[in-house]
């Protein structure tokens, strides 16, 4: 006869329906050797010794195989009405309290859980049949009076049925919803690695070609400068996406005195000696403090700065410093990049933190920190 395949459905569903199978065929199983051992109190044990050990041994056995043997449970359990003349008081046949109309009720019950619907509307009919068949066998004039029973032991398989039914559509509803705030959770991530994306190129864009063509257009160069051109090289190198990051710890006084000698104001490094960091950071610290340079040489009416570099417990801190006209930092606009997206969230992105000090006539102060932990 055959049984469910694999439940089709998401985590939840084939949760309950792992759950459901299993606690019917722990019932199943409790409940027929229960009722096994009463009869012991019922009916002579030369009359009901054999068929409690008989149904004991088929229940060890059923136990582990439950859903490959159903055909053979449901006979087994047919036999035993058939055999109810010999088993059971006949006064008890046609009386709720008898043990084969229990065992008859709990299989067909349980049953519902191990199969599909067509074999578990056969299993009900062949063993309410079987039901009756011993009645009648056990009382030839009185067997009728089991057909009450009967009628209800297929409402109790119904009952179950729909039981199933439900908690099945409870576990599909439980899984729709989960995928649905997956797929919620899945297009935010989405929508944010764009919007990452997109900040991080106009951060590129601003860092780079934007700087470059800004000195260029208001006079700051004169497309002469001998480092010009490896700029504009740089530019476009990362502009396509294909920018030169190294690897590995690297010495970050050496890549912050890079970035001095082709800006175009004069930049002094102060530093106690070589400072390793991890890359990341070290292009972010890097950056971000070129984007400094960059907000002095166009807003601080000064041609030099100073970088200082101080390593702290676990981290570092750049500071670039200038001796300018200064400014008002809650007064920036947030649509300025500079500060925002090149700067504060640069450093935010590697685990950083960047803070800006600066007052009109007195200079400002950009604090770079990093720290690993």
């Amino acid at each position: 006869m055959p049984v469910d395949q694999p439940t089709p459905g998401g985590p939840a569903e084939r949760e309950v329906e792992r759950v459901g199978r299993r606690y019917a065929v722990v019932v199943r199983t409790a409940v027929l050797l229960s009722v096994a051992c009463l009869t012991l109190l019922t009916v002579p044990l030369e009359r009901s010794a054999v068929a409690v050990v008989a149904l004991g041994l088929w229940s060890a056995f059923y136990w582990s195989r439950a859903s490959r043997v159903l055909a053979v449970d449901t006979a087994v359990i047919a036999l035993v009405c058939l055999g109810a003349r010999w088993i059971d008081p006949v006064v008890l046949l046609h009386d709720s309290t008898s043990w084969v109309l229990v065992a008859v009720s709990i299989t067909a019950v349980c049953h519902q859980w191990l199969c599909a619907p067509a074999p578990g509307f056969v299993i009900t009919v062949v063993l309410i049949a079987a039901y009756l068949a011993g009645s009648a066998i056990a009382d030839p004039g009185g067997w009728t009076a089991s057909l009450p029973l009967g009628l209800w032991t297929f409402a109790e398989a119904g009952l179950s049925r729909g039981l199933r039914i439900l908690v099945r559509h409870a576990g599909r509803v439980v899984d729709r919803g989960t995928a649905a705030g997956e797929r919620v959770r899945r297009e935010a991530e989405i929508a944010a690695a764009r919007r990452a994306d997109e900040r991080a190129h106009l951060a590129t864009m601003h860092d780079t070609a934007a700087s470059t063509m800004l000195a260029i257009g208001t006079g700051m160069v004169t497309g002469r400068e001998s480092w010009l051109a490896e700029r504009a090289e740089r530019d476009l190198r990362a502009l396509s996406g294909r920018p030169e990051l190294p690897k590995g710890q690297v010495d970050l006084v050496e890549m912050l005195d890079e970035i001095a000698r082709h800006h175009r104001i004069g930049t002094e490094i102060r530093a106690a000696g070589p400072v390793r960091l991890p890359a990341a950071p070290a292009v972010a610290l890097c950056r971000a403090a070129g984007e400094a340079l960059e907000n002095v040489a166009r807003h601080a009416g000064v041609d030099t700065a100073l970088i200082q570099v101080q390593e702290e417990l676990n981290g570092v801190r750049v500071e670039v410093r200038d001796d300018g006209m200064g400014f008002d930092p809650a007064s920036v606009p947030a649509h300025r990049h500079g500060l925002t997206m090149s700067i504060v969230d640069r450093m935010a992105e590697v685990g950083g933190t960047a803070a800006v000090r600066s007052e009109r006539g007195g200079g400002t102060t950009v604090s770079l920190v990093w720290s690993d932990g």
